[in-house]
């Protein structure tokens, strides 16, 4: 057998359900549509009026590039013109001027409260939902104006749509163009007013921090006349500072030029200790010296072409050396003079030197003595320049203000597309469109959960057992826990079962001994019944299997377990395909996930009995019998061990008989398993246990046989999962 699908939802009987609903869903809906239009007639009716306006750029605008004129109206702008619509001053602007906190519509204290507003008033004050805070009139009034107000903007779009709604049309179209009006002169005088106003402000600062540059600059100068101070040249410095500059070039060209002149001398001092006195630059480039070396050389010339004829004695001799001696005489006392003007010229050189490094000395002894006047001067100009870039920064910006202001530099304009105008079609209520959605919906509604409620009962029989991940369980575990078809057991009144002469009660049908055992009061945990025949040849399978889906009918979650140890048990008999059952799931060998399956058609489980066992004992372990079954207890409502006499006495004597009910089927007149006296069952006595006898008719007969050919012709095609 195979498990259910949602493809076997019976149709037919979720079109029955509601086609049994209908007349009563289209009653429902009439009624209520009627009572609806009925309400909303009495209503009284409100009109709504729009006025559009546009975002755009200002006409005046200089700048009207794409960019400039795309960041201007993007939508976070857009957006926050509508806030700007939506603010608590503009609609105060508004009341003010429409005098809306007089117009009862606007102000509930001006009018009579109605029963319902009583009634309500009083609810909030038992309740305390104020929680004692009294609201303000204006409050009320702001809260009812914008209950009525509307501000919109279609997507992608520059228009902001302004609806109001009152009960007066004119008002309605008024305020809505009143606000568009407010909005849009506010818009283009709101630079205006802030440039006027930053005029305004900028303006006494200015005029203050002009007169303290000023004072600034006149204590500057005063200071620098007591101090003696004074500064000029390219980079304005002082005139110590300028001072010490000039004498420390001056001190460096003077050690320059002694420097030159001792090395000249010294140079001249080695050359006369030589003898080289003619070598030197200074006696070359005499013309006088030149010129007597040159008489000198004539000389020598004569004197030796003359040596040659005359004798030394010679007067022409004598008058020749004398006039050379002359010449070397005066040759020497002129370079005397240029060695000793050098010698002066390093002399200079060095009183000059010393004159300056002295001068330089005094220059610095004053520049210290003026050091203290210098940083009281330095931190005045400080003063001085600190307040004149403040006035110029103020300056800068006064200026850029009174720029924007002649250009008239609006950033944003609204410009009003659409006004107001008053309609004479409500807005609201519109009773019949109203009341026909509602009975529409009330109709559509009632059909949901007629469909959902039909679909549910036919789901109930299809819920696939979702087993979980097979493993081999050495000893049983707890079933998972299935959630419950969400339909409540039938409230019949089942009147009481008759008993007889030992107290049995007696049974007519397997659906009345469904409602019996549904309606049994149970205790923590499932609800065990042990179901039997009344002899070894009778099999009870088919009665099992009617009863488990009846109970599961009445919506119970009920297991039935076929307690078969010969492996021979129900599925066998109805012809179904075997599986692993119980027998595995005692020994260890299955879990739950594996042998637990779904009756066909019905929202009941169902284990089989499974492989037949030789050794009958091993089954019989209770501890392993109460753990099964104590892990079915808490996943089911009902459990149902369905079994032949001896097996089943087998099992209750091995279990200490912990059941709820003994259930007996027998033929018509017999009572076979029955006690002949009252608190025993299967030769055991029994205490607290409910005992029933159902006695087989021919149409239980028809039933069993129905169900096996039912089952036999599912055999080859289905498995039970």
């Amino acid at each position: 057998m195979s498990n259910a699908s949602p493809d076997d939802i019976d149709i037919g009987a979720v079109w029955r359900s509601v086609r049994r609903a209908l007349p009563k869903l289209v009653l429902l809906s009439l009624l209520t549509g009627g009572a609806a239009y009925a309400v909303l007639s009495t209503l009284p009716p409100r009109y709504t009026s729009e006025a559009q306006i546009q975002i755009v750029a200002p006409k005046g605008s200089s700048d009207q590039s794409f960019e400039a004129v795309a960041s201007r109206l993007d939508k976070e702008a857009v957006n926050t013109h509508l806030r700007g619509l939506m603010a608590p001053d503009l609609a105060l602007q508004i009341i003010a001027a429409e005098k809306l906190d007089k117009n009862p519509e606007f102000n509930d204290t001006l009018r009579k409260p109605s029963e319902l507003d009583r009634w309500m008033s009083k609810i909030e004050d038992s309740l305390d939902f104020g929680h004692g805070v009294v609201e303000s009139e204006q409050d009320r009034v702001l809260k009812a104006f914008y209950k009525r107000l509307d501000v919109y903007s279609p997507a992608e779009s520059r228009v902001i749509g302004i609806r109001f709604t009152s009960s007066d049309p004119k008002l309605a179209a008024d305020v809505a163009n009143k606000i568009a009006e407010t909005y849009r002169n506010q818009l283009a005088t709101r630079a205006l007013s802030e440039t006027d106003a930053v005029q305004q402000a900028l303006q006494p600062k200015i005029d203050k921090l002009t007169q303290e540059v000023a004072a600034a600059d006149v204590a500057v100068e005063h200071f620098k006349g007591q101090a003696n101070i004074f500064k000029g040249g390219p980079n304005n410095t002082g005139l110590n500072q300028q001072q010490l500059g000039d004498l420390n070039s001056e001190l460096t060209r003077a050690q320059a030029a002694r420097g030159e002149a001792d090395a000249r001398a010294q140079s001249v001092r080695e050359m006369v200790r030589a003898g080289n006195e003619e070598a030197l630059p200074d006696v070359q480039r005499s013309p006088l010296i030149q010129n007597l070396v040159q008489q000198r050389v004539r000389v020598e010339r004569q004197l030796s072409e003359l040596s040659a004829t005359l004798l030394p004695a010679h007067p022409r001799m004598r008058q020749l050396r004398a006039d050379l001696n002359g010449l070397q005489r005066q040759i020497k006392s002129e370079v005397g003079k240029i060695v000793e003007g050098i010698e002066k010229d390093a002399s200079i050189a060095a009183t000059r030197e010393a004159s300056v490094r002295q001068r330089l000395d005094l220059a610095k002894k004053q520049a210290v003595g003026t050091g203290d006047d210098e940083a009281q001067l330095r931190q005045l100009e400080a003063v001085a320049r600190t307040k004149r870039a403040e006035l110029e920064r103020l300056q800068a910006r006064f200026e850029a203000n009174r720029i924007a202001a002649d250009r008239r530099a609006v950033p944003i304009e609204a410009q009003i597309i659409s006004l107001a105008r008053p309609t004479s079609v409500p807005s609201f209520p519109k009773p019949l469109p109203y009341s026909v959605l509602i009975g529409l919906a009330t109709l559509l509604f009632g059909l949901a959960i007629v469909i959902t409620r039909a679909l549910f009962r036919e789901a109930r029989g299809m819920e696939p057992v979702r087993p979980a991940k097979t493993t081999a369980a050495r000893a049983p575990v707890a079933p998972p826990r299935l959630t419950p078809v969400p339909a409540a057991a039938k409230k019949v009144d089942v009147p009481p079962l008759p008993r007889d002469e030992v107290g049995v009660q007696m049974v007519d049908s397997i659906s009345d001994l469904a409602h019996h055992l549904v309606l049994h009061p149970q205790d923590i945990g499932g609800f065990r019944a042990m179901l039997t025949g009344a002899n070894e040849q009778l099999d009870v399978g088919a009665e099992a299997v009617e009863l488990a889906k009846a109970m599961a009918d009445l919506g119970c979650d009920v297991i039935l377990i076929d307690w078969s140890p010969e492996g021979s048990g129900i599925a066998a008999g109805m012809g179904y395909e075997e599986r692993p059952g119980f027998n595995e799931l005692l020994q260890g060998k299955a879990g739950f996930e594996d042998v637990v399956t779904r009756i066909p058609a019905s929202g009941a489980h169902f284990i089989g009995a499974g492989e037949p066992v030789r050794d009958r004992d091993t089954l019989l372990d209770p501890d392993r019998v109460n753990l099964a079954l104590d892990a079915l207890d808490t996943a089911y409502d009902q459990i149902l061990i369905a079994a032949r006499k001896d097996v089943a006495r087998a099992l209750f004597g091995a279990i200490l008989g912990r059941f709820d009910a003994g259930i007996v089927v027998s033929e018509p007149g017999r009572r076979g398993a029955l006690p002949e006296t009252p608190g025993k069952f299967l030769g055991f006595e029994v205490a607290d246990i409910a005992l029933y006898r159902v006695e087989r008719t021919k149409a239980n007969q028809l039933a069993r046989d129905r169900l096996a050919r039912v089952s036999g012709k599912a055999s080859g095609a289905e498995q039970w999962g």
